[in-house]
């Protein structure tokens, strides 16, 4: 596993987690302040830890917000 440190743009997430250098819990902790704090906000509303099952579940409520919002954007 590679050791992240900070916040790294997508692009360079995307395929160290495809390639499984990094978990699902290090690409929400690292993609930016805003998105590690709303996976903080998500875990704490829901009582959950903040774990690999959780960032799994937290990447999937959040692609479905944006699918949502940009359903309601087409409407």
């Amino acid at each position: 596993m590679v050791k992240l440190e900070g916040f790294y743009n997508d692009d360079t997430l995307k395929p160290m987690l495809h390639n499984g250098e990094i978990t699902t819990l290090d690409y929400v902790y690292h993609q930016s302040e805003q998105i590690k704090q709303q996976y903080i906000d998500y875990c704490q509303e829901r009582g959950l830890q903040q774990d690999e099952n959780s960032a799994k579940t937290f990447m999937e409520w959040s692609l479905n917000q944006e699918e949502k919002a940009h359903s309601e954007y087409l409407d």
